[in-house]
């Protein structure tokens, strides 16, 4: 017989499965994580998973989902104040969205990116019209830019960073952060 669950124990069982999944695949990352033994560090059976997941797949999906909500909210909470931002304030914005609450490259390895690029539920975060759409919406609501910019260019900029932030164990630590900075600044004479 299936066990059936409140509304508040879903969401309570959904949140743990997240957390555990996430701790699990910075262990041993994504691809060797198993649905068997996630559930297991659950408490739950591996066929209880699969009424909160169709997959592992669609369970990754959903914690990238949850750290792009995050990096938004942080922008969305400068937007309030008028609804808009200056560049020179977004980068400043940017700059703190690429940290560990906000940005998932902090939580997985090159192996694990290769694997969400090749997973159906996945592999559109990787793409380059996915970041094109992003940049373009957010863009929306900034003051500064050029009227010629090129979102392509902005967006591997983007991409090279989260490249840093993924292999950063190969970076010499004390200057790391000297050389976000240094990238993000590369990008602000392209778009202003």
């Amino acid at each position: 017989m299936p066990v059936i669950f409140t509304e508040e124990q879903r969401d309570e069982l959904r949140k743990r499965i997240k957390d555990n999944a996430l701790k699990r695949f910075k262990e041993k990352g994504v691809r060797k994580t198993t649905v068997a033994g996630l559930a297991q560090s659950v408490g739950i059976a591996k066929g209880t998973f699969y009424n909160f997941y169709k997959s592992k797949g669609e369970l990754t999906a959903d914690i990238l989902a949850d750290f792009d909500k995050a990096s938004e909210a942080q922008l969305r909470e400068q937007l309030e104040k008028n609804g808009r931002i200056h560049i020179d304030r977004l980068f400043e914005v940017y700059r703190n969205v690429f940290s560990p609450e906000t940005a998932f490259s902090f939580h997985f390895t090159p192996d694990d990116i290769a694997w969400m690029q090749e997973t159906e539920e996945t592999k559109h975060y990787f793409e380059p019209e996915y970041g094109i759409k992003t940049a373009k919406l957010l863009f929306e609501h900034v003051d500064g830019i050029r009227s010629d910019i090129d979102l392509e260019y902005i967006v591997n900029f983007a991409k090279l960073i989260n490249l840093m932030i993924e292999n950063r164990t190969s970076f010499c630590e004390g200057a790391f952060d000297k050389n976000i900075s240094a990238v993000m600044q590369m990008m602000l004479p392209y778009s202003i």
